[in-house]
């Protein structure tokens, strides 16, 4: 959980969008990340899972077809979490849910966990559950562009991104430019709207792609274009005020935002 610390000192200093900034991957060639890199990118996000009083993961047998198979529930909402606690697992046995809690991890901690239990005979079934609102609107967006909205089930990630030349709007961190891969549409449109104020000439060509986390994974470990170096995650809302709950006091006092920086080509 160290990497979620860091991430919360580093929010509060991301100030600003830049124009013309990095562009579409397909249009360039590079190695694919290592699979410790692509852990690292992983581990800035939290993700929520039950424990039981021992600390131990809940695992639940879950029947498939004519077998049956130990499935471990982990959530990219922690709301969600809490409401599956509250409303699923408080109702069919109460005494034992009441021994339970929520508790996040990393999502590079859930990849890891998830990739060693595939390698495994009868292996544990780690499953990752999205927001269903964010789906929802993912689906609108994609159904909007001309693409079957109501076929995605994944993890959705919205990028904001230029029509034309396809090219990404990107974020300062340091002296360097990232490209935000949001798990909250909510966050993307703000992006964009900012940008919007800034450079209202180019208000009309901005868009919102939805991308799977699967997908993006995928891609970060078998593509070969060096734009997916700069790609960040960036955790929903709901997530940043949890990670800004691990940050010492003193940590909190020295992240101050910085000043957001003017939009440039």
């Amino acid at each position: 959980m160290k990497s979620l610390v860091r991430l919360g000192a580093t929010l509060g200093l991301v100030g600003g969008i830049l124009l013309g900034g990095l562009p579409a991957m397909e249009n360039l060639r590079a190695i694919a990340l290592p699979e410790d890199q692509v852990v690292k990118k992983l581990a800035e996000v939290p993700v929520f899972t039950l424990t039981n009083a021992q600390g131990d993961f809940v695992v639940r047998s879950i029947k498939n077809e004519n077998q049956t198979v130990s499935q471990v529930g982990f959530f990219v909402s922690k709301q969600d979490a809490q409401k599956f606690l509250d409303d699923r697992l408080k109702k069919e046995n109460p005494q034992l849910a009441n021994t339970m809690k929520v508790v996040a991890v990393s999502l590079g901690d859930f990849y890891t966990m998830a990739q060693a239990s595939k390698k495994k005979p009868d292996g544990t079934v780690f499953t990752l559950v999205p927001a269903q609102q964010q789906v929802e609107l993912a689906r609108t967006l994609l159904t909007q562009s001309g693409q079957q909205g109501q076929q995605f089930n994944g993890i959705p990630l919205f990028v904001p991104k230029f029509k034309k030349d396809n090219n990404y709007l990107t974020i300062p961190l340091g002296n360097e430019r990232f490209i935000p891969f949001y798990f909250d549409k909510q966050q993307a449109v703000a992006l964009i709207d900012r940008f919007k104020q800034a450079v209202p000439a180019e208000a009309a060509n901005t868009e919102i792609q939805v991308v799977d986390l699967q997908s993006v994974i995928q891609t970060l470990l078998t593509s070969n274009d060096p734009g997916l170096s700069k790609i960040v995650l960036y955790p929903s809302q709901e997530s940043i005020q949890f990670i800004r709950t691990l940050q010492p006091a003193a940590g909190q006092n020295q992240a101050q935002p910085a000043r957001p920086q003017q939009p440039r080509r």
